[in-house]
């Protein structure tokens, strides 16, 4: 039975917030107990298909071909 990442994982932010709003401490303690049994389940699948977060990369930086008429690499080389 192949269980989909992404569903596991908001199963898991429900009982976050199930447990933020628990009336006990013992509430609280089944909440976590449940998020735990959860995140068994995907650390037990052989190659989770986990969403990838994908980090936006920093611009290149090129030099400007500014001409063969120019004074220099430098807006201020005169």
């Amino acid at each position: 039975m192949d269980i989909s990442v992404t569903n596991v994982l908001t199963k898991i932010e429900e009982e976050i917030a199930k447990a933020k709003h628990a009336s006990s401490p013992q509430a609280v303690r089944e909440h976590i107990y449940a998020v735990r049994a959860l995140c068994d389940i995907i650390l037990q699948q052989p190659s989770p298909n986990l969403p990838m977060i994908t980090t936006p990369q920093p611009a290149t930086t090129e030099r400007l071909d500014i001409g063969a008429d120019a004074n220099g690499p430098s807006l201020l080389d005169f």
